[in-house]
């Protein structure tokens, strides 16, 4: 799993972690009870501070994705997989949704969204 944080983006370092981390499960890039980096580890390694991995780790822990074992580690957990691929992509296409809405409140038209969907996806 590689993990890159932008220290540029307008979202919080802890959740470009999170993401990058919830992308990786859901795209099976990752094992079930397959153990992550130690928060000390992924500090060092994104150069960020041990409270933003530790934030994002129990934001994962809260969400389903991930589990602790004091003294052992943090580990991916894949039991209930699929009730949570199914939130997370209900939770990206409501984002979607009302960055569509948006758009359209801004003005930019129906064919301009739908080149930049072909763009991303590819023409039929």
């Amino acid at each position: 799993m590689n993990i890159r944080i932008s220290y540029d983006s307008e979202k919080p370092m802890y959740e470009q972690i999170e993401e990058q981390i919830k992308e990786a499960i859901c795209n099976n890039e990752a094992e079930d009870n397959e153990p992550l980096p130690s928060v000390r580890q992924l500090s060092s390694q994104l150069n960020v501070s041990a409270i933003t991995i530790k934030r994002a780790y129990a934001d994962l822990e809260k969400e389903g994705f991930i589990y602790t074992v004091a003294g052992k580690g943090t580990f991916v957990k894949l039991k209930h997989i699929d009730t949570i691929k199914e939130r997370y992509v209900t939770d990206r296409l409501n984002e979607l949704k009302d960055k569509l809405d948006a758009m359209k409140k801004s003005g930019i038209s129906r064919a301009d969204i739908i080149t930049v969907v072909e763009e991303v996806f590819g023409k039929k």
